[in-house]
């Protein structure tokens, strides 16, 4: 597998050292103290529905966001090509 294919792949990089901003820090807070103050309010199953939920709106997220890399990773590339190609 060559370098490029390895880096749109995810298995070159350094994805660990990757620092959330303090933005993000904020609404993470703000998500947290949400759901807990959501469910205090719902019985077993409701929590559960919650969850379940909560669950597949972030594979919608990994989803759009796997595809928005790949988007930018193809045009990031072709930028880079032209820019050689063109001197």
């Amino acid at each position: 597998m060559s370098a490029i294919e390895e880096l749109y792949c995810g298995t070159r990089g350094n994805c660990e050292c990757i620092k959330q901003n303090e933005e993000y820090k904020i609404i993470l807070g703000k998500c947290a103290e949400l759901s807990t103050l959501l469910n205090e309010g719902l019985d077993e199953r409701q929590k559960s529905l919650l969850f379940d939920l909560t669950v597949e709106q972030g594979g919608l997220e990994h989803e759009s966001n796997l595809a928005h890399f790949a988007e930018g990773f193809r045009l990031g590339l072709a930028l880079a090509a032209e820019s050689l190609l063109n001197k």
